[in-house]
């Protein structure tokens, strides 16, 4: 490995030699045009994401780990819930998650109260007789509920009310919601709930991740490197954001809420009927992205949440497609889709609310999905105006800057692999162009494991009509966005507009 990076860097540098020097130089217009303000933005950015990053886990959560250990039980719930959802999950993967979680509950002092929300009468028989076969205390019970198959939406919707329908004090419990494909580690939730007790504005907390692929493929070795590097990108960015005492999703994985929050009936509606409504599309609901409703409620009523970056959960994912490039557009699409449905409803939240840097960050999201295109949109611009060299100019700026921002992940993540800066720029502009498409068809929502759709209620021509417009805001603002870069790029001038206005106008 080491060898390759050295290959890698002696690349760097043959190309650097071999620019123009008038790249290098301050005064030059070509070097501003090729440096441009929106790349300093864009990277100041990512430079206060890492130290931010860095001064939370090695200050912030270090201060709060040593608290936690230091208050001993007195800070112990006095009941523990786990939530399992199993919405159409593989045997295989069943088998390990509630393994997991009936061990985990095995090794907890509390009583605990594992509930499986399921469909399948097989899943019954099975978790029963993991459960069984386990040979739990008394004080370690299971209660199993069951839901038509109508989406895991509906099936958290059932296991929060059979926690709140419990006669356990919800004030005095916490509640750990885990996905149907996520192993837990061993004592993952005993160093999580204390945490309760050293904040009491905490609401609710998330875990870290790794994952493990299944699915046998051609592309399985790519699929590898781009989630762990999408687990490095969320780590530090988990981190950043936790150092205001935010997180941006309180990710389905592994969460854990205050029994009480969870138990009541404004949170139980949110995560089963959230909706949105827009301005062009109407009000639709939610399919997917309930650990963003759920975020977005614990965000609105004002608790805090954390990030506890030392647990970890382990994650069973199938690739949706063989195909990576078909693989990530559906992931994308879900991915973005819940990101930017959920958001659009928490920039309406007052900014006292939500804190200044989650109230800023909210906006540069938005701001992100242009500005990740802007550096190339005008790099192919200006290579077809001023000359090609700039094309290779500019494959050697991304080269460096990705080479750099992955060493940066890596010293967080502890991992470095040479694929990173270019998998971390496919997914920066690839992610973009999905992001782009999403936003102006918010309504289009899938689910890739469970393979579920929003089914249109509308007739032919509401479904035109929805269709037909966001097709038109998509172009509009691809339009819009190409004729500012053009300016920018000095492509296109006043005259031509004025020239293109008389021409068709007058």
């Amino acid at each position: 490995m080491p060898n390759k990076h050295l290959f890698f860097l002696l690349l760097l540098t043959a190309m650097a030699l071999a620019l123009p020097s008038y790249y290098f130089d301050s005064n030059s217009i070509r070097f501003i045009f090729f440096i441009g303000v929106v790349a300093i933005w864009r990277y100041l950015w990512a430079l206060q994401h890492f130290i931010r990053a860095l001064f939370f886990l090695k200050v912030k959560f270090k201060r709060l780990r040593q608290q936690e250990q230091a208050i001993g039980e007195i800070a112990d719930p006095k009941h523990i819930f786990i939530l399992v959802t199993s919405f159409r999950i593989e045997t295989d993967t069943s088998i390990l998650v509630y393994k997991s979680a009936i061990a985990e509950a095995i090794r907890l002092k509390q009583p605990v109260t594992i509930i499986a929300s399921i469909v399948e009468p097989s899943d019954e028989r099975l978790i029963k007789q993991i459960f069984y076969n386990s040979a739990p205390p008394l004080r370690v019970s299971l209660k199993l509920v069951r839901i038509k198959g109508s989406g895991k939406r509906d099936g958290l919707a059932v296991g929060f009310r059979a926690i709140s329908n419990s006669q356990v004090d919800l004030e005095s419990a916490v509640v750990a919601v885990v996905d149907g494909d996520s192993v837990l580690t061993e004592n993952c939730i005993k160093n999580c709930y204390r945490f309760f007790s050293i904040n009491p504005k905490l609401g609710a907390l998330t875990t870290n991740e790794s994952c493990e692929l299944t699915q046998s493929s051609r592309t399985l070795a790519i699929y590898r490197r781009w989630y762990n590097l999408r687990f490095a990108q969320r780590h530090e960015f988990m981190c950043s954001v936790a150092l205001s005492n935010r997180v941006l999703t309180l990710t389905g994985r592994m969460s854990m809420f205050r029994g009480d929050i969870v138990g009541s009936s404004e949170f139980i509606d949110r995560i089963e009927f959230d909706y949105i409504d827009h301005w062009r599309l109407g009000r639709f609901r939610f399919l997917t992205g309930d650990d963003k409703s759920s975020w977005f409620q614990i965000l609105k009523d004002g608790w805090q949440m954390l990030y506890v970056p030392d647990v970890k959960v382990l994650t069973i994912e199938q690739p949706p497609h063989n195909n990576f490039i078909k693989g990530a557009t559906l992931l994308m699409v879900r991915w973005f889709g819940n990101m930017l449905r959920a958001n659009t409803c928490a920039r309406q939240l007052p900014r006292v609310v939500m804190g200044s840097y989650v109230w800023w960050l909210l906006r540069d999201q938005l701001i992100s999905i242009w500005t990740s295109l802007f550096g190339l949109v005008l790099a192919i611009m200006g290579g077809l105006y001023y000359g090609e060299t700039i094309f290779y100019a500019f494959a050697f700026w991304i080269l460096l800057t990705r080479y750099l921002l992955s060493a940066l992940l890596s010293t967080l993540h502890g991992h470095f692999s040479l694929s990173w800066p270019i998998l971390l720029y496919f997914s920066q502009i690839y992610g973009s162009m999905v992001k782009i498409y999403v936003l102006s068809h918010m309504y289009r929502q899938v689910w890739t494991r469970q393979k579920t759709t929003l089914k249109d209620s509308g007739n032919r021509l509401e479904h035109f009509i929805r269709t037909f417009g966001s097709n038109i805001a998509l172009l509009g603002s691809a339009s819009i966005f190409l004729t500012v870069v053009a300016f920018i790029a000095g492509v296109l001038t006043t005259y031509d507009i004025q020239a293109f206005i008389s021409y068709y106008f007058s």
